[in-house]
């Protein structure tokens, strides 16, 4: 940046006034109020101080010697953790010149100044309160330790697999999100995406390249099943697959191409047939990519399973949503809190997910645009699944089952058990009680759904 665009920047910023990430300083007189000001800012969401702006954001500038600039970097070197602030000088003319210093939201949250932690609150800096300050002291130790950032013990560079490292950089460079080339050494790469920890490769190095993670990391596995008919009584296809999670992402794929179907139809007036998926093929790898991004790696038991049906397919992985997620909650706009920050961040440069938290709806756009019901998001016993439902293949009909069928399948697979006003009360747009009741008779019939209990204390549940 030229000084010229660089001073442009400013001016349009300081027209601004001051806000939330913008704070102004007559001179570096007012110093350590605006190291205060730039400690608040690594706490919240980043922020620029600037010297030589007067309270009505009229740029005076002052005299800026070394002397000057080493004042002002020995206050930034009283900010702990050490931050990283980005400082410029300006010069204005006539002896005059603009301090700038940058700080971006600083990961190593809480940040203190001279032994106190401060916070930016609208465009005011106050002291931060001891429950806000423990709160960040508890997230940076988390980060810290987290399963992820550990050093896999026994393991080198050469134990992971240097093609798809390589591939990494490939897609990475082609997405623009990131600034490497493929000829440089797998080491060189891991260490740009910190998957080194003095040297040896951390576990989310293992769980994205490791060559053979297994015995030492058996949560590198993922379970495929395609069922007959809508329960788990019977398996046409079980597979259990190790290996590193772009592995276990594209034999996921390889079973969906060989487990989901074609929806075809006549199209009126053409003398043709409309061919489609029966689940968008787009839906069904954001929800494995969320999976392996999402799943708490920490438990070794645990794997992300998949399970096809006649009517549905269903995603789970391991662990429950982060702070106060909600299954309702991942159907809108809500925060991204991921749980496996180096490893989300490897899918993320090679373009398969976004950072933003817009997974789950991406999913539901999908499924809109797929004209298919939309999915079901679940979490139980410490699993968090999506749920999708099948693609109508004529009128009336999904899959071979008439749609009320269908319904109220779905509504009983939600519920588990219920009473035909439960099971109303789940469908949109429903038939009378009179006709569930019908319907219900029908599928126990057919052995789909299983019946207790008499006249008013009826419940219906799916047959396992």
């Amino acid at each position: 940046m030229t000084r010229a665009l660089a001073l442009a920047a400013i001016r349009r910023l300081v027209a601004s006034g001051e806000s939330e990430t913008l704070e102004f300083k007559r001179s570096t007189g007012e110093l350590r109020e605006a190291a205060q000001a730039l400690c608040g800012f690594l706490n919240h969401q980043g922020g620029m101080v600037v010297f030589g702006v007067a309270p009505n954001g009229r740029m005076v500038g002052q005299e800026v010697s070394d002397a000057t600039l080493r004042d002002v970097m020995a206050a930034v070197r009283d900010i702990d953790p050490a931050p990283q602030v980005e400082v410029r000088r300006l010069d204005l003319g006539s002896g005059r010149a603009l301090i700038a210093l940058r700080a971006d939201a600083g990961r190593a949250a809480p940040y203190t100044y001279d032994g106190r932690p401060f916070i930016r609150a609208g465009n005011t800096t106050r002291r931060m309160r001891r429950e806000e300050y423990e709160r960040l002291l508890l997230t940076r130790l988390h980060a810290q330790h987290r399963w992820e950032t550990l050093p896999a013990t026994g393991w080198t560079v050469a134990d992971l697999d240097a093609d798809e490292i390589r591939q990494t950089v490939v897609e990475a460079v082609a997405a623009k999100r990131l600034a490497a080339v493929p000829t440089e050494k797998p080491e060189a790469i891991l260490r740009r995406l910190n998957l080194l920890a003095d040297g040896t490769p951390t576990q989310a190095a293992v769980v994205l390249f490791g060559k053979n993670p297994l015995p030492q990391f058996p949560q590198c596995e993922i379970r495929l099943a395609r069922f007959r008919g809508i329960t788990k009584s019977e398996f046409i296809d079980n597979r259990q697959i190790q290996g590193h999670a772009f592995a276990l992402l594209r034999h996921a794929e390889a079973f969906f191409d060989m487990h989901v179907g074609i929806a075809s139809r006549i199209v009126p007036g053409r003398m043709r047939r409309e061919d489609r998926p029966q689940y968008p093929p787009e839906a069904l790898r954001e929800a494995v990519v969320n999976a392996l991004c999402h799943r708490d790696y920490s438990e070794a038991g645990a794997s992300i399973g998949i399970a096809i049906f006649d009517d549905r397919l269903e995603v789970w992985s391991w662990g429950r949503l982060p702070r106060d997620l909600t299954p309702e909650k991942l159907r809108v706009d809500h925060a991204s809190v991921r749980r496996n920050e180096l490893i989300a961040d490897a899918f993320y440069r090679r373009g398969y997910n976004e950072k933003w938290g817009r997974g789950t709806q991406k999913i539901i756009r999908l499924c809109r645009e797929g004209k298919l019901p939309e999915p079901d998001f679940l979490e139980r016993s410490g699993e968090v699944g999506v749920r999708f439902w099948a693609t109508t293949l004529g009128p009336g009909t999904e899959a071979g089952v008439p749609r009320w069928q269908r319904e109220v399948l779905k509504a009983l697979t939600f519920l588990g058990e219920g009473t035909v006003e439960q099971i109303r009360a789940r469908i949109e747009s429903p038939p009378t009680a009179r006709a569930i009741q019908t319907v219900l008779g029908t599928l126990v019939r057919k052995g789909r759904v299983l019946r207790t209990g008499k006249a008013r204390s009826t419940r219906y549940r799916p047959a396992e």
